[in-house]
Order: C-alpha cells, then sequence, then structure tokens
C-alpha cells in the first residue's frame, strides 16, 4: 500500500536567535501541500530502504528514522521502505523531513506504538520532522520542536513550486544569517488572519531569501528571470532555499504559468494545494 509523503511550504519564516549548541530559534507559518512523495513499507526479514530510480548514499533521514524506531522500541520485525521522490532535495521543501515522519507514523501503526511517543523521536531526525506529524499548518517555533496546531485554511489560493536546479544546503543558508531581529510577531499575523491573498501580501516573509540571494546570485537571477515572466499575485523562497512558490488567485491563472515555466531549460514545476487534516476554523 502506498502512503504520501507531503512537502511544505514557508508562508512566514522568522531567524531570531542561535542556541549555544549552534541550533537556530525560528518562528515560521508552515503549510503542508500537496506536493508529494510515495512510501511504502512491507515486513521483510531485514530492512532494506530503497529509493526507487535514485542513487542515494549515505545515511538518509528515511534509515535514521527506521534505525531510531527500532532502538527505542525494540521491535524485532525487519522492514523494506520504498521510497519514490517527486519532492526535489535541497529545495527548502522539507522533503527528507517529510519522509522520516510518514516512516515513524507508518511504523507506528504497524507496530502498536502510540504516537505521543514520536515527537521526541522526530526531533532528534531534523527540526522540521515533528511538524510531519500533524502537518496542516501550524505555527512552528523554537529549534522547530514547538508546534502549535492551527484550524486555519486559505481560501482561492493557488501554489506553483518551481524548483531551479540548485541544491542548497539548510546548514550553509543559515551559516549566512546575521541578523536575528524579530521581523514581525505570531500575534500580530494571527490577529490578522482571514486566509485570503490579501493577508499572504501582507505577512509573507523569509529572512533567508536576501542571505541566500546575495550570496548565490545564480539563484537570485533565475528568479528575477522568472518574476520577469510571471503573472502571479505574489511569489517568494521557501525555507532555506532554492525553491520557489508563486502564488494565484486562480487555478487557470496557475495552469498557464505552470506551461510556460516548464519549458524553461533545468527549472521542475509542480501545482501545489494547501492540505488540512482539521475541519475550519468556525
Amino acid at each position: 500500500m502506498k502512503f504520501l509523503s507531503h512537502a511544505k511550504i514557508n508562508l512566514y519564516l522568522d531567524v531570531v536567535g542561535r542556541d549555544t549548541d549552534g541550533y537556530h530559534f525560528i518562528e515560521s507559518l508552515f503549510q503542508e501541500v500537496s506536493l508529494a512523495d510515495e512510501i511504502e513499507i512491507e515486513p521483510a526479514e531485514r530492512d532494506r530502504v530503497i529509493f526507487e530510480g535514485m542513487q542515494v548514499e549515505g545515511d538518509t533521514t528515511v534509515h535514521k528514522a527506521l534505525r531510531l524506531f527500532r532502538q527505542s522500541f525494540g521491535t524485532k520485525t525487519g522492514y523494506t521502505i520504498t521510497v519514490r521522490k517527486r519532492i526535489p532535495m535541497g529545495a527548502g521543501l522539507g522533503g527528507g523531513s517529510s519522509n522520516a515522519a510518514t516512516v515513524l507514523r507508518l511504523l507506528a501503526e504497524k507496530e502498536g506504538v502510540n504516537k505521543r511517543e514520536l515527537p521526541a523521536l522526530a526531533s532528534r531526525i531534523g527540526s522540521d520532522v515533528p511538524f510531519f506529524l500533524t502537518g496542516g499548518m501550524a505555527w512552528v517555533s523554537g529549534k522547530g520542536e514547538r508546534i502549535e496546531p492551527l484550524s486555519f485554511q486559505l481560501e482561492k489560493v493557488y501554489f506553483l513550486i518551481v524548483y531551479p536546479g540548485i541544491h542548497i544546503s539548510t546548514a550553509w543558508a543559515y551559516s549566512l544569517v546575521n541578523d536575528y531581529q524579530p521581523h514581525n510577531t505570531k500575534e500580530n499575523i494571527l490577529a490578522a488572519w482571514d486566509g485570503s491573498l490579501d493577508f499572504l501580501r501582507k505577512i509573507v516573509y523569509n529572512k533567508f531569501q536576501p542571505f541566500v540571494f546575495g550570496a548565490c546570485e545564480e539563484l537570485a537571477a533565475k528568479k528575477t528571470m522568472l518574476d520577469r515572466e510571471s503573472q502571479a499575485s505574489l511569489s517568494f523562497m521557501s525555507g532555506s532555499g532554492s525553491s520557489f512558490v508563486y502564488v494565484y488567485d486562480s487555478a487557470g491563472k496557475r495552469e498557464e504559468e505552470k506551461d510556460r515555466f516548464s519549458t524553461i531549460e533545468g527549472m521542475q514545476v509542480f501545482c501545489a494545494d494547501p492540505v488540512y487534516h482539521t475541519s475550519k476554523k468556525g
């Protein structure tokens, strides 16, 4: 059986400090989106992780999730985990974190482990992993471990995600940031909420964008080129980069732009819609 492992975008992302352990403190509005990898997990004689159609080397987040789960709960069954990637890597979309969280949830279901045990484990894998245990829309703070699920939902907002073929290291992006002055507050942002495109125009922010663009002129040039061609209402970089998010007020405009951007060499273009797991507010 196949399970979807969704991406996320950061509608608001501020870096507000750094701890003595080197990890940074963030304030961010996360939105799960429909762009997704596929994951299958089946019992086996021994553990095996397969990234279908890809040569993936090293200790991935999926390997870490499987290993930490086994160490924590003493499971004896082996598992074959197959991952079919669609979310670009090094794109600021949380694909690896989402894969890890999906594996933790699936293992918990198969092994009868209470899901309340998973957040602590998720934090040991990566800062974005805890968010993907709940998904939807959430305010994320601290080092990524503080998750406040929100019942708000966007209305008539259509995303187009463009990956420009440039891999950005999250650690490298964080190393560029030298300004921890808060840009806005959670209270101000949520108080202004109305779920509209106009709301997004007011609150969208990414502290990484000027730092990453300043250090990677190629990435900045690609966004400038796309912006000249675009009729989107709004565009921004997601996470630590390198993907761009273009926002439209109609699915038709998005489809037209997808067709146009897809003809540009080196670009991967995806339609993506908000994903929610709770009923609408009110």
